[in-house]
């Protein structure tokens, strides 16, 4: 008997929500089908192109000398994590208990949160059972969330433990999900979601066989080391009662690839764009005001938790377990100068026929014919909103994640896609009265302001395409988008003077997020079809579907995807979500390849360890590669074999991302905002084109409150 995935929400506090896919509205039904026609008309005559993303900043981190929030620039994968959390300990149980007191003081127990990854399901995290849509990728959690019930957590975990040396686990538990690694030739329980360790006669931690040999370890703990705290004592008695059930039944499930790490978490500016991450969720006027992703009154908040509040202790009834914990917001703000010959490198897509002017309108067609021009946003911090009823900004109603503002003249006619222009919505330009501050006043054209956060809202990204001709065009364009984003990453000030670290790399990120529930005859957007093996069947997935490809018989199959860049690739990312057997048949094999000269050689860069006691119904295999620099390699395949002998193999999910190159750093500009007893305070630094790594001091004194920091990048060197 298996453990099913859907049974891992098992939890205390579990919460049911209203069944959210009764609001669902088919909004595709919408779109316009002239505006798709002419658009695949541009294509098939060849005057769509890709102009390389090279204006602005890339992969721009900022870190601190905050001892333990210095932010993504200490934090930025897993193995930065790992990294700061053990620094230079070597053995095993020093390494481990750094990791566990690490993820204690960046982690907490809140319902899981969910993404937009079951076509035809609206996430929502007050819809437990909806165990398809909770989110994995220990990525995106870091920089989005930090918090995530007990199954979600130690999935989340598993590719830190592997980073560190240890092999990890999921374990059943009573009404509970808990962890386990390896080292020293047996597991040990580590469990991060109810902050709990017990250890044997010797110091060491105890796993499950300890304890099922020896129930008196239930009570073996070690202060300050945290056994239970949250809600003491009823939290370390229910854990106890737990235990003795574990020592008396002897056989628990073990659930091995439940999480995986891909996204790279990487955010890249462009000339005229800024990101500015505020602290404190009340920054947009308080509790009605605030934003954010999560089915929750006021928002993602708790109070049991070990962050921000210093190296984690436990005795008896003292603790520093009750500290406060919610969430931040990062604003994005990009105005496109559009009258830049810099412009057209920041372009998602345009035609060949798109006139850049410094007469009105700037941007219009050079032969009167349609022309089209896309912009793009994309960061490792999921868009959020503000929502209508002040608790639930995913099923129901939210505004003011993202906000376009503008000034066209003419017949301008917009879409908006959420999966990488493999589907598109229609757009309202809706007529808006000018501030006294718009630069285009003296434009023949009308203004707009259109709110699309319930369009994108939950993504990481959005692209929108104009459509023009004749004289029409575009004159002015602001794009306003807000994010959630995890406060343990926000990187905080020190008193007495805080020392900050600023890195660039000459890099973005190429998404390539397949949906899936798309028709056959456009998964070219994402796969290379006559390279699939012919025992592979595609059918689209659903609510009721869960296998995207299905094999027609027992034999190994394969699906090829493709990523493609308008720079040279330096880095191929994927995750693949499989089916697997359980118990697992002899000869399972999951595995990973790629090719930079179309599929003529593969060479293989991930593989799927599965364990004979696994007892987890899928599992997601994941990994990275680097791209040759001999090549100017634009094209990557990436191939996912799959074998699960004696019955049809099955990919659920996938997700896949290049690193591609891009030009040095534009100057960019650093801004810190903080109070001192009270008073408001900044500090400016402005970093010179082409740096790679800035160093300098922000002047703090005492009683510091982070309240902003922000990244621009002017439109011009003289703003």
């Amino acid at each position: 008997m298996s453990l099913m995935d859907r049974g891992l929400l098992h939890k205390r506090f579990h919460v049911h929500g209203l069944n959210s896919d009764l609001r669902r509205t088919n909004v595709r039904r919408l779109i316009s089908r002239t505006f798709r026609q002419q658009v695949l008309l541009l294509t098939m005559h060849g005057w769509l192109c890709s102009w390389p993303l090279h204006a602005g900043t890339g992969d721009l981190t900022i870190r601190t000398s905050h001892p333990h929030y210095p932010g993504e620039g200490a934090f930025q994968s897993i193995d930065d994590c790992v990294q700061f959390a053990v620094g230079e300990k070597s053995a095993p149980q020093e390494r481990a208990l750094a990791m566990y007191n690490w993820f204690l003081t960046h982690q907490w127990h809140l319902m899981s949160p969910m993404e937009w990854c079951v076509p035809g399901r609206i996430p929502d995290s007050l819809d437990a059972g909806d165990y398809e849509t909770v989110l994995f990728d220990a990525n995106l959690a870091r920089f989005s969330f930090g918090y995530g019930l007990c199954g979600t957590v130690h999935a989340w975990n598993e590719p830190y433990w592997k980073v560190a040396g240890f092999p990890a686990r999921r374990r059943e538990f009573p009404d509970h999900v808990n962890s386990e690694i390896f080292y020293d030739g047996r597991w040990h329980a580590f469990d991060t979601d109810m902050a709990g360790l017990l250890f044997r006669s010797d110091g060491i931690v105890a796993g499950y066989d300890d304890i099922i040999n020896d129930a008196s370890l239930v009570h073996s703990v070690r202060p300050p080391v945290p056994h239970y705290p949250f809600d003491w004592p009823s939290d370390a008695d229910t854990m106890k009662k737990g235990w003795h059930d574990v020592a008396a039944r002897k056989t628990w499930y073990a659930l091995y690839n439940g999480g995986y790490a891909a996204d790279p978490g990487i955010v890249h500016l462009r000339k005229g764009e800024s990101f500015t991450r505020w602290y404190d969720r009340d920054h947009f006027g308080g509790f009605e005001k605030r934003r954010f992703w999560q089915n929750q009154k006021g928002g993602p908040f708790r109070q049991w938790t070990f962050f921000n509040n210093g190296e984690p202790f436990h005795k008896d009834g003292k603790s520093n377990s009750r500290s406060a914990a919610s969430y931040c917001n990062g604003i994005f703000v990009y105005e496109p100068p559009l009258t830049s010959t810099d412009l057209p490198k920041q372009l998602c897509d345009q035609t060949a026929n798109v006139s850049f002017n410094t007469e009105s309108p700037h941007v219009r067609s050079s032969d009167d014919q349609t022309a089209l021009v896309t912009f793009d946003h994309r960061s490792p911090y999921v868009i959020c909103g503000d929502p209508v009823d002040n608790q639930n900004p995913m099923s129901a109603d939210a505004t003011d994640g993202l906000i376009l503002e503008g000034r066209c003249l003419g017949d301008v006619v917009a879409e908006v896609s959420v999966n990488q222009g493999q589907s598109w919505m229609p757009v309202s330009l809706i007529s808006a009265s000018s501030p006294a501050t718009d630069k285009t006043l003296d434009s023949p054209g009308r203004s707009f302001r259109t709110d699309l956060t319930n369009a994108v809202k939950g993504r990481y990204g959005w692209q929108i395409r104009f459509q023009f001709s004749g004289n029409s065009g575009l004159d002015h364009l602001k794009f306003t988008t807000t994010t959630q984003c995890n406060q343990a990453m926000y990187p905080r000030l020190t008193e007495s003077g805080c020392d900050v670290t600023v890195r660039s790399q000459p890099r973005a990120v190429v998404p390539v997020i397949p949906d899936f529930g798309r028709p056959e005859s456009e998964t070219s957007h994402y796969e290379v079809p006559e390279l699939r093996s012919s025992n592979l069947r595609y059918q689209p997935r659903s609510r009721h579907q869960r296998y995207a490809f299905l094999a027609t018989d027992n034999k190994p199959a394969h699906v090829v995807f493709h990523v493609d860049s308008v720079t040279r690739l330096t880095e191929v990312r994927a995750a693949v979500r499989y089916q697997v057997p359980v118990p697992p048949t002899k000869g399972c094999r999951y595995q990973l390849e790629v090719s930079t000269d179309e599929g003529v050689t593969w060479t293989e860069f991930a593989v799927a360890d599965i364990p004979d006691d696994n007892e987890f119904s899928s599992g997601w295999l994941y990994g990275s590669t680097p791209i040759s620099n001999e090549a100017e390699c634009r094209r990557a395949l990436i191939r996912f074999v799959m074998h699960s002998p004696g019955r049809p193999a099955a990919l659920i999910d996938a997700r896949l991302y290049g690193l591609r190159e891009t030009a040095a750093s534009d100057p960019t500009e650093i801004e810190f905002g903080w109070l001192e007893n009270g008073q408001e305070r900044s500090f400016r630094q402005v970093l010179s084109a082409g740096f790679s790594e800035s160093r300098f001091t922000v002047p703090t004194q005492a009683a510091v409150q982070d309240q902003y920091v922000r990244i621009s990048v002017p439109a011009n060197e003289s703003e």
